[in-house]
């Protein structure tokens, strides 16, 4: 145990903060407010009181990243099947021809071009549309790349960093 000043466990505080911080960070609903009040509540449960958190990332103050891994070749040859990005989570103001991460009711997160905004609707476009040639369920199936209309409160983040 580390000690410190007023008998306080800071080692294991830390610890709980990090675990905290890293979980939040990659947790698709998270944003800046969640992730402060969480700390906050760490940081009380160890006998802090009046607490001021700053959350500062590489993409300014309250913006957060998250880790994202691709997972197909609809974004050839923008993005490879494997490639790590980050994303700024921010579901405010992306741009038509931004790359975007988008948690999706039919799927899980996919990673898409911004190919349009008709108000609270956005298009999901793929970079790659080529067809593929797929095993499903034993049997070859031609496919291309998914496009698809959704709603703009879908939005996770905005890719930023590329070939993490």
């Amino acid at each position: 145990m580390i000690s410190s000043p007023f008998g306080k466990d800071l080692g294991s505080m830390n610890v709980d903060l990090e675990n905290y911080t890293y979980y939040q960070m990659n947790n698709i609903d998270s944003n800046a407010s969640t992730l402060r009040a969480g700390i906050t509540e760490i940081a009380e449960n160890y006998g802090y009181d009046d607490i001021k958190i700053n959350i500062n990332s590489q993409f300014g103050e309250d913006q957060m990243p998250m880790e994202v891994t691709v997972d197909g070749v609809s974004m050839v040859p923008t993005l490879q099947d494997g490639e790590n990005v980050i994303i700024q989570k921010n579901k405010k103001n992306p741009k038509v021809g931004d790359i975007i991460v988008v948690k999706d009711p039919e799927e899980t997160l996919l990673i898409k071009r911004l190919g349009n905004i008709s108000g609270d609707r956005i298009f999901l476009s793929s970079d790659n549309n080529d067809t593929v040639t797929a095993i499903v369920n034993g049997s070859y199936v031609e496919m291309i790349a998914l496009e698809k209309w959704t709603n703009a409160s879908n939005v996770v983040g905005v890719a930023k960093i590329f070939n993490v």
